[in-house]
């Protein structure tokens, strides 16, 4: 019977959050302009290794933008790549004057020195951060400054999702598992207490950045560029907000392997404890707990058969509360379209969460 308690209490528990966190997701419907009347200037920063087959697609993006030239600019910074991007991104930018590639010195290497490479050879106090598997559209650079007049803040964090192929259904699971992630994070933002955000859609302040230095363990933690950032602007008490138009949404690429989805989860899971936010850790902990509840139910139902109705009851709510945050983010990210394969997905969530969470033990042992 305290099993079942404990259960109930954790999944019931993380169904209010789930609903609430859904329901302060703020809708942003703002149209960009095309930056004629901008004078705000913007750094855009790319760090990149090995990414040959993506490169060319984003260059191709960037060079489309609306916003006039004269106020931006690209900065790619070639992280020691051993295949042909550092060729291809010199040969496309060089009719370019407003892009700039820089190669990573001998000695530095990872995202982070990447990032800071970048940075430290930006021209304006205004960053925008970008992966480099990543596709924007035309106005997503006018999309970000627009917001940024709008809604002034040290940090504005933006969605991220998978771009749209053939709906394969590991392409599809990748694609609702990152706005669940992203609508948990945009509905975080909205309680004033962010706890989530993605490295790939990132827009700050060069001073932020250099004031959150003292909260990235950059020695310990190679990844994590962006969390130890939203977490080192909230310890400063500096401004936060999160874009949800359209325009400024980031679309990367989706992984190809099953193998692939779940290492990268384990990754993302294996630097939570770094945190050191009582609120985000005890989020990770009631998520945890209810999915390995979820994920055990068969056994729950063998061993305690006669409280078989209030497990069915809370899975179906858990379900709901999920169904009804990743309807709200998929609006905004224009792709509802997946939802149809929301059973199936939900349903093979639960091995992969296990399966990562088996991948974060064997890596503390």
């Amino acid at each position: 019977a305290l099993f079942i308690l404990i259960i109930l209490v954790c999944i019931i528990a993380y169904s209010l959050v789930i609903i609430f966190l859904s329901s302060r997701i703020r809708k942003h419907d703002m149209v960009p302009a095309d930056g004629r009347k901008q004078s705000a200037m913007v750094s855009v920063i790319i760090p990149f290794r090995n990414e040959e087959p993506h490169l060319p697609l984003l260059i191709n993006d960037l060079k489309s933008q609306s916003f006039p030239p004269g106020l931006w600019e690209v900065i790619w910074v070639n992280d020691h790549s051993t295949d042909r991007s550092g060729e291809i991104a010199e040969s496309m930018i060089t009719d370019t004057p407003y892009f700039k590639y820089l190669t990573m010195p001998p000695g530095r290497s990872g995202k982070k020195a990447a990032l800071a490479f970048g940075i430290q050879h930006a021209s304006h106090e205004r960053l925008i951060q970008v992966d480099a598997d990543c596709r924007v559209g035309s106005r997503f650079i006018a999309s970000h400054m627009a917001f940024l007049e709008k809604c002034p803040a040290d940090l504005v964090a933006g969605l991220v999702s998978t771009f749209s192929a053939r709906k394969k259904f590991l392409e599809v699971f990748e694609r609702l598992d990152l706005l669940a992630l992203a609508g948990v994070g945009a509905g975080s933002f909205g309680i004033g207490r962010p706890m989530m955000c993605s490295g790939a859609n990132l827009s700050y302040s060069r001073e932020l950045y250099r004031e959150t230095r003292a909260y990235d363990p950059s020695e310990a933690i190679e990844s994590g560029d962006d969390m130890f950032l939203m977490i080192g602007a909230r310890k400063l008490n500096k401004t936060l907000a999160y874009n949800t138009t359209f325009e400024s949404c980031v679309f990367t690429s989706p992984v190809s392997t099953f193998r692939q989805l779940v290492a990268q989860r384990v990754r993302w899971g294996a630097k939570s404890t770094s945190y050191g936010m009582a609120d985000i850790q005890w989020l990770a902990m009631l998520v945890t707990l209810t999915n390995l509840g979820i994920f055990l139910m068969p056994l729950w139902f063998f061993l305690f058969p006669g409280g078989w109705w209030w497990l069915a009851g809370v899975w179906i709510l858990k379900s709901l509360a999920d169904f009804v945050l990743l309807y709200r983010i998929s609006g905004m990210a224009h792709q509802r379209g997946n939802l149809p394969w929301f059973i199936p997905v939900s349903l093979g969530y639960y091995p992969v969460f296990f399966l990562s969470m088996v991948g974060i033990c064997l890596l503390y042992t």
